[in-house]
């Protein structure tokens, strides 16, 4: 396996594939670039962090879930990075997580970079949340390796705060209430979403609720799904979109499955309702060539399902070259990659960021977390200071021993 490995990865420089597709080789190659990118990976290490929090969807229920923190390190240095691995399976064991990851251990990060761009390409068939991930990590420890921030590495240059977005995922209207109330709390009620099920009955009590609490002022959002299913001309559908309008809604993502011609004639018809395309994005590759203007006025920019933070960036880019604006999403993340998004959503001057720590889900990673680059201010926004990588030190013993799960790859 390792000779195949490195004679494919010889192939590909020799086609000149991987400088062409991986921006990281430019940054890396300013003053020692090679001496960063000769670094072997020198141990992979994967900690499984359990919530057993039950969340709702349109779709199902995850009644507990079982995510993986996995630390990348070259010598004295390293990179984190999560992943939703599984849901609904408390006995989980990650072993396809094993098998794709042990293939890195002992290639340089210059030779990991290449064999990680070669799948991050149309008609990949490999995991999208296990390329993002390692992507991040690799990103990460070049980082830290250069003494760069991750989001410099990226090319990304904004600096102002970005207001958290609060996400409610559940259908009891009391629940809902208290959820609301606890975005108050938290001085995270100025921006809020909350999952619509299909049902309008339902989601219009579910606004009302969230209306109620928060007052005219929030900004509240929400996401279908694509959930709504039973119309039979546009016009019914911008009907159903108008009366939660009307009871205070500002944004929807995906309130039906839609041809990219349809969202451009629903996001007119709906007026200053805004729009926002979710699975038109995925992956980032893919995203580039399907969205196109007029599609919504904020595209969003889902964890998980990016499959590259290069392509992502390039995504970025081109749906501020229309005059649209991105938001950062989330797969109910709890742990590193909260940071690492809040990063980025920084650096591309997103209009909020949804991926954050979870005051319940988030809570133990929150104990053994030791520093991090980014911060929540009083006012609910998310600032950042650059430090090496993504910046984060985690008391990896302390998470060994609270995690349900270790392994060394």
């Amino acid at each position: 396996m390792k000779t195949n490995r490195r004679n494919f990865i010889k192939n590909m420089s020799a086609l000149g594939i991987v400088g062409a597709t991986y921006p990281l080789f430019s940054a890396c190659a300013g003053k020692n670039g090679n001496e960063y990118l000769n670094e072997k990976i020198t141990k992979i290490e994967i900690f499984r962090y359990d919530i057993n929090i039950p969340r709702y969807f349109s779709w199902g229920t995850w009644h507990n879930r079982q995510h993986l923190f996995i630390k990348i390190s070259a010598g004295d240095f390293y990179g984190w990075t999560e992943t939703p691995a599984s849901k609904n399976n408390p006995d989980f064991k990650p072993t396809a997580w094993v098998d794709y990851l042990k293939q890195f251990k002992g290639l340089t990060l210059g030779e990991a970079q290449k064999l990680l761009a070669s799948e991050q390409v149309l008609g990949s068939k490999r995991s999208l949340k296990m390329l993002e991930s390692l992507d991040m990590a690799l990103l990460d420890v070049s980082g830290r390796l250069q003494n760069k921030s991750a989001v410099e590495l990226l090319g990304l240059t904004g600096t102002n705060p970005v207001p958290g977005l609060y996400c409610i995922l559940d259908k009891d209207e009391k629940k809902v209430k208290a959820e609301a109330e606890k975005s108050i709390e938290q001085n995270l009620g100025h921006h809020m979403k909350f999952k619509m099920y299909g049902d309008e009955n339902v989601d219009m009590k579910l606004l009302k609720t969230i209306r109620d609490v928060l007052g005219d002022e929030a900004v509240v959002i929400s996401d279908v799904n694509k959930g709504y299913k039973k119309w039979q001309s546009l016009d019914e559908l911008k009907a159903i979109l108008d009366r939660f309008k009307a009871n205070g809604l500002n944004a929807i993502e995906d309130p039906a499955h839609l041809k990219t011609k349809q969202w451009i004639q629903l996001q007119e018809m709906v007026g200053d309702l805004t729009l926002i395309p979710d699975a038109p994005m995925r992956p980032a590759w893919k995203g580039i060539n399907t969205m196109q203007k007029g599609m919504g006025r904020i595209y969003n920019l889902h964890p998980s399902t990016m499959g590259s933070l290069t392509h992502t960036v390039k995504l970025a880019q081109k749906v501020k070259s229309i005059g649209a604006k991105v938001m950062i999403g989330d797969d109910s993340l709890v742990g590193p990659a909260c940071s690492a998004w809040q990063q980025i959503a920084i650096g591309f001057g997103a209009t909020w960021v949804e991926a954050i720590e979870k005051k319940e889900d988030s809570k133990i990673y929150l104990e053994c977390l030791q520093s991090a680059a980014t911060k929540k201010e009083s006012n609910g926004y998310y600032s950042f200071k650059p430090a090496p990588g993504f910046g984060l030190e985690i008391d990896t013993n302390r998470l060994k021993k609270i995690n349900e799960l270790y392994i060394e790859v």
